[in-house]
């Protein structure tokens, strides 16, 4: 009997497709910034499992009560905080300092051409991740366990 079990990054909002306009910049940033094909709902994971032949034995938000009091949530490395030294450069004030730092090494043609914009792409993408983990309408671990028929 053939087992399948996979996590894979999905949107988990209750109403699908997104309504919401802050809720829609938030996935197409994700999906911009992390090279993504388009999200989809869980609930359309689900059914193409069952479509390729498998039966869902089980599914779940493997982040579910991330916003508890005991846990970190996945996306706390992103958003920045000053309570470690290492959380200072997710501040605004340190993705500024390394702005400056990229923009003047790609000036001094330390670094390739376009590494700026690049930079600036993937600190909208960290934006965009933690507000949509903060309204709890991503996660990057969606679990399912299946079975072939």
């Amino acid at each position: 009997m053939l087992m399948l079990t996979l996590t894979v990054t999905v949107t988990v909002t209750l109403t699908a497709p997104l309504q919401d306009a802050a809720h829609v910049q938030c996935k197409e940033g994700i999906e911009e910034g992390g090279g993504l094909p388009t999200l989809a709902h869980y609930s359309e994971v689900v059914q193409d499992i069952k479509d390729a032949g498998f039966e869902v034995v089980e599914f779940y938000d493997a982040n579910r009560g991330v916003h508890s009091a005991n846990e970190v949530p996945w996306y706390a490395a992103l958003d920045g905080h000053l309570s470690t030294l290492s959380g200072l450069r997710t501040t605004a004030a340190g993705r500024a300092v390394s702005h400056c730092a990229v923009w003047a090494a790609e000036m001094l043609t330390l670094v390739a051409p376009g590494s700026t914009r690049a930079f600036l792409m993937l600190h909208q993408t960290a934006a965009d991740l933690c507000n949509a983990g903060g309204m709890e309408i991503f996660t990057p671990s969606f679990y399912f366990l299946a079975r072939k028929k």
